[in-house]
């Protein structure tokens, strides 16, 4: 499931539309079967300072025998989609779907500022402006000292900016610290602040932050923390530092962090889980390749996923997702997305169907504005990632979703579950969500469904535009087609 809230944003601006991405011809697969398809390419084997996005959640999986006095299937909602149609907060995120290198960053961040070493020094009766450019000048050096320190994994020089005495920000810092290395960070740009005047004479910051994991390219995301600082000898001394997030922060700002890096995916968790991690890395590499098809645009460049036990799972990125649920995708911004998968109920049979779905969110969805009643394609194609090419018989929620269909309105533009849906009544929605992206697959091909689905969710058109300009055929038609094959195939 995908974070579908609302991704934060700094400037409050609102999106332009995106230029459109060419679907590739190579997507495109043979004539469609009755029930199933085969999806291109080879396959692996048998989301005060503002927020982060509210959560995606993806239902929990079938137990280990061993975890048999839980229910069955844990189901839940799909992103936030709920009443508001998929309009990611995202869609306030202002900017198009873009990769921001870290040199644009800085320049981004340095927009409007004074060149560094240039700021007069204020006098008694200077303005308040003059006394933070001052000010920000000395706290942009502190923090190029951090960028470069972290960079070449000197935590000693890292912690050089920190008032020895300030014990909490000295500890939490070097958590952070040793937890980005861990995860091979390769970039890291501040932006987006303006020293305030606070009590005791410090000055207090929000700034928000990328690491880019690997490779030193990647999507903004624009993750916040809060610190207060105090000028010593010209040199500004940090105080205080904590995430920026009220109710959590990034896992890499608040838990110490092992980590295992692959070709397209960085897989992170607590030290209890370490052993855990090359399985974690191979089921993750398997479903990146899968996710990759999917993504409208280009593929993140490497995708975050943090595996958490039952604590971290009510804290990372501010977190409280619902307990039935296996793991959520966050969206950090409108054009990243990382992915936290609760360890409390994963099994390693269920583990690499719920990568799938979660990658594909952070694929498919980078860079979306929204949608009218999307949520069944959002879901949809997510279980359809999940379910990579197997057929609809071997959907492991079929028997939930027969009982739903007796009683199903036969609208497929679903409404997304309740925090009260019982957890029969949510593996039924999702399984129509997925029958019927299966059938819009198979019918139409998968390069024209990904465009419809671009159109809608990227471009934010009602089904009834799309479907005539990416399907060659009416909503209308499409829907009764898509509703028959669901009611057909669920009997």
């Amino acid at each position: 499931m995908i974070a579908e809230d609302a991704a934060h944003s700094t400037d409050g601006s609102s999106p332009p539309v995106p230029t459109p991405h060419p679907v590739p011809a190579q997507r495109a697969v043979p004539d469609p079967y009755p029930d199933s398809y085969a999806v291109p390419g080879p396959q692996p084997a048998p989301g005060p300072p503002p927020g982060f996005g509210a959560p995606y959640p993806y239902p929990t999986l079938w137990p280990d025998p061993a975890l048999l006095h839980r229910p069955r299937r844990r189901w839940g909602r799909v992103i936030g989609l709920v009443a508001t149609g998929l309009t990611l907060a995202c869609a306030a995120a202002g900017g198009l779907a873009v990769v921001l290198v870290p040199p644009v960053l800085d320049q981004l961040a340095a927009a409007g500022t004074q060149t560094p070493g240039t700021a007069p020094s204020p006098q008694p009766d200077d303005k308040l402006s003059v006394r933070q450019a001052w000010v920000k000048e000395r706290i942009d050096a502190a923090l190029a000292v951090q960028r470069e320190a972290l960079l070449a994994g000197d935590e000693k020089a890292y912690l050089s900016v920190v008032e020895p005495t300030a014990t909490d920000a000295l500890d939490r810092l070097r958590i952070q610290f040793r937890s980005l290395r861990a995860m091979q960070v390769a970039a890291w740009t501040d932006r987006g602040y303006q020293p305030s005047p606070s009590p005791n004479d410090e000055w207090q910051v929000r700034l928000s932050s990328t690491p880019c994991f690997v490779v030193a390219v990647c999507n903004e995301s624009r993750t916040p923390s809060f610190m207060r600082w105090r000028i010593e000898d010209g040199r500004a001394v940090l105080a205080y530092w904590e995430p920026g997030d009220k109710d959590g922060g990034a896992p890499w700002q608040t838990d110490e962090l092992v980590a295992l890096a692959g070709a397209r995916t960085v897989v992170a968790t607590t030290p209890v889980f370490e052993r855990e991690l090359p399985m974690l890395l191979r089921e993750a590499e398997k479903a990146a390749k899968v996710a990759d098809r999917y993504a409208v645009g280009t593929p993140p460049t490497r995708y975050p996923v943090y595996y958490a036990d039952s604590r971290e799972w009510e804290r990372w990125y501010g977190g409280h997702p619902p307990d039935w649920a296996g793991g959520v995708a966050i969206p950090v911004t409108r054009e990243r997305y990382e992915l936290v998968l609760n360890g409390a109920y994963l099994t390693r049979a269920g583990l690499g169907e719920l990568m799938r779905h979660e990658l594909a969110h952070a694929s498919s969805l980078a860079g979306a504005g929204g949608g009218y009643g999307s949520w069944w394609l959002v879901e949809g194609l997510a279980e359809e990632a999940g379910a990579n090419g197997a057929k609809p018989a071997a959907y492991p929620a079929m028997a939930e979703v027969r009982r739903f269909v007796k009683k199903w309105n036969r609208d497929i533009e679903l409404a997304a579950p309740g925090e009260k849906t019982p957890e029969s009544e949510v593996a039924g929605r999702y399984g129509v969500a997925y029958l019927a992206v299966h059938r819009l697959v198979a019918r139409f091909g998968f390069a024209k469904a990904m465009a419809f689905f671009k159109s809608v969710l990227h471009f934010r058109k009602e089904a009834a535009l799309a479907a005539p300009e990416q399907l060659g055929v009416s909503w209308a038609a499409v829907e009764r087609d898509l509703v028959d094959y669901v009611r057909r195939t669920a009997r």
